[in-house]
């Protein structure tokens, strides 16, 4: 299938994400309750799919590297997908989005200076402008910085968080692909934010999930295994530079709009200005 085809299904599975998770803050319900179930739903859904039939013939040549990758990421998905769930929720859908996905100037910059991947000079313009964009993004500027953990450092930590957990899965498809199916790895890597999530919830002592928690993580673990599956799909038929610049600039677009028309999102004119400039340093980067 053509390339393009994965980038469009990886952007709206994560719109769909934002949505779901919209909905469980407006809703009220437990945030840790509602990530455990979606990576437990993942976790299952990613090893079902799996050719358990191969595991046998998986190349171990490549040593503890996928498994470490693998927990890694999964402490940076859990980690990062609570700080998303709350900044959807003060930030906006749209806000929240755009700031995720202008941390693609991570896994790109990984492409160009360690997979030696080539940037025009449109592409490098791109990535100065992410910078001049995240902070156009950000509200109440004055305010993060008197107030370290106001809503405003939640985009700050989004940018982190998405770019650090994109440039995992670029490792991975780079490195151990061949090694590790990669409904296998994603398997191991909602393994460990689903452990991670059941161990908070086990020294909080709250254990009492809603038919709603149940019902709106199984409504985001499956879009959220595949946004990964399809997003690495793309990787392995085009570079990592397209891939991560036009899945971004897809998602951008479509939780502008879901955020707007669905939610009644308010954006200022100078957050729509970031809006903006997020759109033009994306299709600078492609």
């Amino acid at each position: 299938m053509s390339a393009w085809f994965f980038v469009i299904l990886s952007a709206s599975c994560s719109v769909l994400i934002a949505h779901f998770l919209k909905v469980a803050e407006t809703k009220k319900l437990n945030t840790v309750r509602v990530l455990t179930v979606n990576y437990l739903i993942a976790t299952i859904v990613a090893f079902s799919t799996s050719d358990f039939g191969a595991v046998q013939a998986l190349d171990f040549s490549a040593g503890t590297g996928p498994v470490l990758l693998a927990l890694f990421t999964g402490v940076i998905f859990i980690a990062n997908f609570f700080i998303y769930s709350k900044s959807v929720f003060h930030n906006g859908v749209g806000i929240s989005i755009a700031s995720m996905r202008i941390s693609l100037i991570l896994p790109v910059l990984l492409s160009t200076l360690w997979y030696l991947e080539l940037l025009t000079f449109s592409q490098w313009m791109g990535v100065s402008f992410v910078f001049v964009t995240l902070w156009l993004l950000l509200p109440n500027k004055r305010k993060m910085l008197r107030e370290p953990f106001s809503a405003a450092w939640l985009l700050v930590l989004l940018f982190l968080g998405t770019g650090i957990g994109d440039a995992s899965l670029k490792i991975y498809e780079a490195e151990f692909s061949s090694a590790v199916g990669k409904e296998q790895f994603m398997g191991f890597v909602f393994l460990t934010a689903f452990l991670i999530g059941i161990t908070v919830i086990t020294f909080r002592k709250n254990w009492r999930f809603t038919f709603r928690e149940l019902l709106i993580g199984t409504a985001v673990g499956i879009p959220n295994l595949y946004s990964a599956i399809f997003l690495i799909e793309a990787l392995e038929r085009m570079p990592g530079g397209v891939v991560y610049s036009s899945v971004n600039v897809l998602t951008v677009l479509g939780g502008t709009i879901l955020g707007v028309v669905l939610w009644g999102d308010k954006l200022t004119k100078l957050q729509w200005t970031g809006i903006l400039l997020t759109l033009v340093s994306i299709l600078l980067l492609i």
